[in-house]
């Protein structure tokens, strides 16, 4: 009988769950996790990436504010890339996120 390792086998079905094709960097490279409202930020290292998600890397302490609200992840150095996200798992000093949508604000009737 084989043995797994549980975080072997809990990775293989997490890697069978993904619907989108991730993109995997051999280093990672930095990011910024920053709080909707300004109040946080976290420094941070993508692992890996979709359209729909990423697998990011912790560095330091996680604000107990940053498991339960959405926040922006910095894609590109300058800011001018990110996407609005939230932690969907936790393992370790290794985290889930998922891109939220940001549902259009509804149109106004001109009266």
């Amino acid at each position: 009988m084989i043995a797994f390792d549980q975080r072997a086998v809990r990775h293989m079905s997490m890697q069978d769950k993904r619907r989108r094709k991730r993109v995997a960097f051999d280093n990672g490279y930095d990011t910024t996790l920053i709080a909707i409202d300004g109040t946080w930020s976290l420094n941070a290292r993508v692992h890996d990436i979709s359209d729909s998600g990423a697998k990011l890397r912790i560095g330091g302490e996680m604000p107990e504010r940053a498991r339960k609200e959405e926040f922006f992840l910095m894609i590109t150095p300058d800011g001018k890339v990110s996407r609005r996200a939230k932690i969907v798992w936790i393992d370790g000093c290794h985290v889930g996120i998922l891109f939220v949508a940001v549902s259009p604000s509804p149109s106004r009737k001109n009266s």
